[in-house]
């Protein structure tokens, strides 16, 4: 069986599950509740689909001599595990937990588990337990929309294939660089991580585990706030991920009372526009430097943060631990800070559908997850409660609403002299 290539963010997953040794805690976890008159074996042919139709959802992963690759299986049948017991709400937080931790070896396993439990008449609990290295949070709503389109294809009689098949060849996305090309970008990321500082959060204590359990908690601003954030992203011609990227790190500056932060992100540099496949065929991940200069206008701040992150755009063609390779930095990054738009629900016919939380890990102690749309603000802190105490979370996320409000006045002041004098340091 010929094998097939990693990108980098396969080629991070795969290090990081064999380094922690803890499979099952590099899963992506979503749970909904679906009510309805759900066919389930029209439902199960669906999930089928999906998976049929994603050749990185049935793969196994196997070191070989020439490093990590993915080997593709056949065809899969009735992967969707229905259960004939009601299923209690109250037990939900326990029972996903159970599922998340089931071994899942990538080497005999295909990296996509689906569970379907009965809560009561016409009301189910749905469970996608996906492993890290086959979707991120970009793929994921391909897998939600193509799981649509097949069930209702499926109830309006189509014959199979369910699912179109790709017209496009993930591994473009896979072939190795270079020489010239991967030499340009190292000497980028050399240049870019020179004298970076890894911030220091405050209290951390030492876990048992470098991946633990997360506790989520959530900031949203008001409406206000919400709409001054609009219009400073219309003004300064950036997305709201950056205008929330920003205030994160210069809340995070002033929590780990650091000028200089590296931190970790994930970048949408589109390789291939309008690509439908699984598996960061938008996003990369990264280490990403901020500097916070207290003199320096909120504007200025936002566009340095903008300036950073478009400055990787070429140059994310390596893994993260290449790139951090190529510094002096040999720890884990503490902090990233992820983009997450909300569930807007499917278009599942007879069915209503929303969305409920799973328990999540992370390696990283602290996790910031920021809006990708003006349509929602919030600022969703996932973080290890066993090892960041309640006060410490408490004063950061003091600090994140204080920044927010403060960033929002700068709405008022464009085209005025005190956008021009309004600075961070008046915030200090």
């Amino acid at each position: 069986m010929t094998g097939k290539g990693l990108n980098p963010y396969q080629q991070y997953y795969w290090s990081a599950s064999s380094a922690y040794d803890l499979p099952e805690t590099a899963c992506v976890s979503i749970g909904f509740v679906l009510e309805g008159k759900l066919d389930i074996p029209l439902f199960s042919r669906a999930v089928d689909a999906v998976v049929n139709r994603h050749e990185q959802l049935r793969s196994n992963f196997w070191e070989t001599g020439v490093g990590v690759q993915r080997f593709p299986q056949a065809v899969a049948y009735d992967l969707l595990k229905v259960r004939s017991e009601p299923f209690e709400m109250s037990r939900l937080d326990a029972s996903i937990e159970t599922l998340c931790r089931v071994p899942l070896d990538l080497k005999v396993d295909i990296p996509f588990r689906a569970y379907l439990n009965p809560i009561d008449d016409e009301r189910y609990l749905l469970a996608l337990i996906i492993h890290h290295i086959v979707v991120d949070s970009w793929s994921l709503e391909v897998i939600l929309d193509d799981l649509a389109t097949a069930y209702n294809r499926a109830l309006s009689g189509a014959a199979e294939p369910l699912l179109a098949p790709l017209a496009f060849d993930y591994e473009i996305l896979a072939q190795p660089l270079e020489p010239y090309e991967r030499q340009r970008q190292a000497h980028f990321w050399r240049d870019y991580l020179k004298n970076a500082k890894v911030p220091v959060i405050p209290g951390l204590g030492v876990a048992q585990s470098a991946q633990a359990k997360s506790t989520f908690d959530l900031i949203t601003p008001s409406q206000e706030i919400h709409k001054a954030i609009n219009q400073l992203c219309n003004a300064l011609d950036v997305t709201p991920f950056v205008v929330y990227t920003a205030v994160a790190s210069f809340a995070l500056a002033r929590f780990c009372a650091s000028d200089d932060l590296l931190i970790q992100t994930n970048v949408t540099p589109r390789w291939m526009e309008g690509t439908q496949t699984v598996v960061s065929y938008l996003s990369a991940r990264i280490p990403l430097r901020v500097r916070v200069d207290s003199a320096m206008t909120p504007q200025i701040h936002i566009l340095k943060v903008a300036d950073s992150l478009y400055d990787t755009f070429e140059n994310v063609s390596l893994s993260i631990g290449d790139m951090m390779a190529e510094s002096d930095i040999k720890q884990s990054l503490p902090i990233h800070i992820g983009a997450e738009s909300p569930f807007e629900s499917w278009n599942l016919k007879d069915i209503a559908v929303s969305q409920v939380q799973l328990p999540d890990y992370q390696p990283w102690p602290l996790f910031l997850w920021v809006p990708v749309s003006s349509e929602h603000s919030f600022i969703k802190l996932q973080y290890q409660a066993d090892r960041i105490g309640a006060q410490d979370m408490l004063k950061l996320k003091h600090l994140l609403n204080e920044t927010l409000e403060q960033f929002s006045l700068l709405s008022e002041a464009q085209g005025s002299s005190e956008a021009e004098t309004f600075s961070l340091a008046a915030i200090q």
